[in-house]
């Protein structure tokens, strides 16, 4: 893990360097982090803890680096609800979603017993973060709900990282 972190902090530091290119990795991140099953990989929370550092410490411009984690979020998510949506139940059998088939049936679950809800609390939990959304889209859940929980919650999310 000690080394993981060291290559992520020194990837960090010389895209920082580039200012727009390290808004866009920030950005990068927050969408990989959401994408249905395949954010499960995605280290999202030691780089943003990494990037509030740097932010800090290099005396970075915080809104773009805020609006950029912000809409990377947004977009995430709402390419995981369409990925649910398109596939239905037929996601549960195609890889690599077959593989994560108890997560997938625990989400479900959550957000039978949560709605609207499991969007905004799904967002601030790992694992739950890259499954509900996507959930979400194969159960039905209406797009503009849907969107206005997603804006909603992903500018609280960054806010908090």
């Amino acid at each position: 893990m000690h080394q993981i972190a060291d290559l992520i902090s020194s990837i960090l530091i010389s895209v920082s360097s580039n200012y727009w290119l390290f808004v866009f990795l920030v950005f990068l991140v927050c969408v990989g982090e959401a994408i249905f099953i395949l954010g499960l990989l995605v280290p999202s929370l030691p780089i943003l803890l990494l990037v509030g550092g740097l932010i800090t410490t290099l005396h970075l411009d915080f809104w773009p680096i805020y609006l950029a984690a912000t809409f990377g979020g947004v977009a995430g998510d709402a390419i995981s609800y369409w990925i649910g949506h398109l596939f239905k139940d037929r996601i549960k059998t195609v890889w690599p979603f077959k593989n994560y088939l108890p997560l997938i049936e625990r989400g479900e679950v959550f957000f039978q017993r949560h709605g609207g809800k499991a969007i905004f609390i799904g967002r601030f939990i790992t694992g739950l973060k890259a499954v509900v959304p996507g959930i979400a889209g194969m159960l039905g859940m209406r797009w503009a709900y849907f969107t206005l929980i997603n804006v909603i919650s992903a500018f609280i999310w960054s806010a908090s990282h």
